[in-house]
Order: structure tokens, then C-alpha cells, then sequence
């Protein structure tokens, strides 16, 4: 990561927060993203912005929550209003000075909190979609999860296959542009 931090300066002149570049690696799912850390973070890697997300609408959600129109209102949020303001203004305060203990601990407990409720939404519409038990999806998921990790360390633990991985994903996106 320190890596792409370098690039990024080097490549864009944009000095990048170590914790908001953080928040865009690795399998956890984003939730607000910093826009301008991603962008740079795709030139550097030369690679287009929508390689960087997989953006899915949870269309139950915004259903269930009142059609979007603009103001955010059809924005699906597992927490009640006053809770998703206190995310928010902790994730703001981290990004101004380090959090203390309490509210790391705060922070960490409401993302937890979302993470699982976007994964139990994630796994019951799946179940849906399939007409299949939420249970075994959660299992299914479990494992295919159990497999892209141990893909990724294997990955992570060759820096030749990496690089050839990496080459390889660059010249069939090429292939897909000149495709389309």
C-alpha cells in the first residue's frame, strides 16, 4: 500500500491519507469512498476509475426506503438517522486528528454494525433471486470468500505471478476497449 501511496504522489502530486487509501484496499465493502483519493489511485495504476469499484444497487433497499431523487432519501441506511449522523462525524474527526480510544471503539462498533446488515441484505436477496435458503448462500459465500482469500495470499506471497496476474488483467481490458 505504501507502494501506491508513493505512485500516487509521484504520478498525480496528490498527497494521499494513508487511512483513506486503506478504506479503498482490500475486501471490505466502501461506503463512501473518497472520490479524488480513487481517481488517483486508478491513474496510478493506469487502469480506468470503474476497475477500482464494483458499484451493485440494492434495489429492495431503495425501494423499501422511497425511490432516489437526488436528496438522498433513497439511500438504503441500516442505521436510524441520529447513529448514521455519529458515523459520519466520526469518520470526519478521523480524518482530522486520530481518534481516542471511546471513539474508536464507537466507530468501529457502527461500521461493524453496517457491514453486517449490508451482508445479511446481500445474502437474502441472493437467497430470493435464487429460491434458496438464506442459510446455504451464507454458507456458499462463506466458502467462495475461504477461496478468493487463499487465491489472494498465495497471489500476494509471488511477486512474479502477482506481476503476471496484473499484466495479464491490463492487456484484457485493453482487449475489451478495443472490443467495444
Amino acid at each position: 500500500m505504501e507502494d501506491l501511496r508513493r505512485r500516487i504522489v509521484t504520478d498525480t502530486g496528490l498527497e494521499v491519507n494513508a487511512r483513506a487509501l486503506a478504506s479503498l484496499v482490500g475486501d471490505k465493502r466502501v461506503m463512501r469512498p473518497d472520490i479524488e483519493v480513487a481517481g488517483a489511485a486508478a491513474t496510478a495504476l493506469d487502469v480506468p476509475l470503474d476497475d477500482i469499484f464494483d458499484v451493485r444497487v440494492v434495489p429492495d433497499a431503495v425501494a423499501a426506503n422511497g425511490e432516489g431523487d437526488g436528496t438522498g432519501a433513497g439511500e438504503w441506511d441500516p442505521l436510524d438517522p441520529e447513529r448514521s449522523r455519529r458515523l459520519d462525524d466520526l469518520r470526519t474527526l478521523r480524518d482530522e486528528r486520530d481518534l481516542d480510544e471511546e471513539e474508536s471503539a464507537e466507530l468501529q462498533s457502527l461500521v461493524d454494525e453496517v457491514g453486517h446488515a449490508i451482508i445479511e441484505q446481500g445474502i437474502q436477496e441472493i437467497a430470493h433471486a435464487r429460491g434458496l435458503p438464506a442459510e446455504r448462500v451464507r454458507v456458499e459465500i462463506m466458502e467462495a470468500a475461504a477461496r478468493s482469500s487463499a487465491a489472494w495470499h498465495a497471489l500476494q506471497n509471488n511477486p512474479a505471478r502477482m506481476a503476471e496476474e496484473v499484466r495479464a488483467a491490463k492487456e484484457r481490458r485493453r482487449a475489451r476497449r478495443k472490443a467495444g
